[in-house]
């Protein structure tokens, strides 16, 4: 079963030695530091410093645990004005982050020029009926400083992919937990982006490095994800050269 922590499903990408991977807005890591178990050359890119600094303290805690199998490269960056050579990765990573950017479309066309021809493109977003209700029971949700400036119909995001070069192959739903914790920060705590007593404890329960591998909450999870996942996650392949 795929890590509960995890959006992107590793055995989905085919990871080889002469893989590189491009994680945008990767935020600390999270996906960075879990592929790096694999061969290849990754960079993580984000706007966010501090992030970044972050990222740098886990990756050389990651290597003294299990060690480090990949190149891995941390730039400082613009997802929108990305500063590669067009087909340069064969695979692109942007989880989280469409959301937040005003032009969505620009970021996804940089996503994809710097793809290979038959690489693989995996987004994820928040899927739209969770969204859509933490949208309507709170006006915070909604309005914060840097949140959410969009929901994704779940036909929308795939046809984005479509129009932008990278034919959706694979959609999973995942973090159905999260959406609870959002719904209660949301709802019952006083002040926004501090967690009151109750999200605390499900941040505890939830973020614990020890508890990730429960199968009570790995279950409870998956069988959430059915009905009010927090995100949807799209695998797309941008097509090969047509030969002349």
């Amino acid at each position: 079963m795929l890590d509960r922590y995890q959006a992107i499903d590793p055995d989905m990408l085919a990871l080889t030695a002469g893989s590189t991977v491009l994680d945008v807005g990767c935020g600390t890591g999270r996906h960075m530091l879990e592929l790096s178990r694999f061969p290849g050359t990754f960079i993580g890119l984000d706007m966010a410093r501090e992030d970044l600094r972050k990222m740098r303290y886990l990756l050389v805690a990651t290597s003294r645990q299990r060690g480090v199998r990949a190149n891995v490269h941390i730039v400082e960056g613009n997802g929108e004005r990305l500063p590669f050579a067009d087909g340069f990765f064969s695979h692109v990573i942007c989880t989280e982050t469409l959301e937040h950017v005003p032009d969505d479309e620009a970021l996804l066309r940089d996503l994809v020029r710097v793809l290979r021809p038959g690489g693989v493109l995996v987004i994820s977003v928040p899927d739209e009926y969770s969204e859509r209700l933490l949208w309507k029971v709170s006006k915070r949700y909604r309005t914060a400083p840097g949140g959410h400036v969009r929901i994704y119909r779940r036909k929308q995001i795939k046809e984005l992919l479509k129009k932008h070069g990278a034919a959706p192959y694979a959609v999973q739903f995942r973090h159905s937990l999260e959406s609870i914790r959002w719904l209660v920060h949301s709802t019952v705590d006083r002040e926004w982006g501090k967690p009151g007593r109750v999200t605390r404890a499900i941040r505890w329960l939830l973020d614990t490095p020890s508890h990730r591998n429960w199968r009570g909450l790995a279950w409870c999870d998956a069988l959430g994800n059915y009905t009010l996942p927090k995100s949807i996650v799209l695998y797309g392949r941008k097509p090969e050269r047509i030969a002349s």
